[in-house]
């Protein structure tokens, strides 16, 4: 019986083709990585950068087979502690296939080894300020910059953006001011011509001796009769 050593084995388990468990859904769609667990109501799958779990009722069917997870993890187990290239390989490896959790993973590991390595650096989102590796945030804070609506700025550019905020807002504000008086002005406009319009009727529509002067002797279409004499009792000598 062939005997294979360990460095053999896994040598044969990274040339072998890359398969992935698949969990095919009902409806269409699929779920692909590494199956974590599977039970009678569900099935969980590790993608990456976490688990799914599915309900069993929405699987149509599950094809098992090697996932970027479990090559991955062979990778890992067949490097040494103290190999960096071969942890700057892997991390390269491994963000190829979109593994990004796997490839911090690995990337962390170079730096524990090599703090000034600069791929690791980069990759982990590390900028260098005078010779040193700083996190994005403590370069842009060094340079002076400040953080804005999560954007880094200087100073100056979000004075420039609150300033022209402000002359928007107030520029807003005076439209509206201006409306509101073209409004009152319009409205007294039109009482002032519904006055004038009352004004005229009522100077065309009733006589002017209504409300002064004496007025005529006889109101239009009245009969007028003659006063009757007064007679007066005789008087009685005393």
């Amino acid at each position: 019986m062939m005997r294979i050593g360990m460095t053999s084995f896994v040598l044969l388990l990274l040339s072998s083709p890359l398969l992935a468990d698949t969990v095919y859904l009902k409806g269409g769609g699929k779920v692909s990585g590494r199956m974590v667990s599977r039970t009678e109501t569900e099935v969980e799958v590790d993608v990456g950068a976490g688990t799914v779990k599915v309900p069993m009722a929405k699987v149509d069917r599950i094809d098992e087979g090697r996932s970027a997870l479990d090559e991955y993890a062979a990778r890992a187990a067949a490097l040494g502690p103290q190999d960096v290239d071969g942890w700057r390989e892997l991390g390269r490896w491994a963000k190829s296939r979109g593994l990004n959790t796997q490839a911090r993973q690995a990337y962390e590991k170079v730096l524990a080894l090599a703090p000034g390595d600069p791929e690791a650096n980069q990759a982990l989102g590390q900028v260098q300020v005078d010779g040193r590796w700083v996190s994005e945030e403590e370069s842009y804070r060094a340079r002076g910059y400040v953080k804005f609506e999560g954007e880094w700025m200087t100073p100056a550019e979000r004075q420039a953006i609150l300033q022209d905020r402000s002359a928007a807002a107030e520029s807003q504000k005076s439209e509206e001011r201006v409306r509101e008086a073209e409004a009152r002005a319009s409205e007294a406009e039109a009482r002032a011509r519904k006055a004038e319009a009352a004004a005229k009727e009522a100077e065309e529509g009733i006589p002017l001796y209504w409300g002064w002067g004496t007025g005529p002797a006889a109101w239009p279409g009245t009969v007028v009769y003659p006063p009757r004499p007064v007679t007066l009792p005789a008087r009685v000598p005393r």
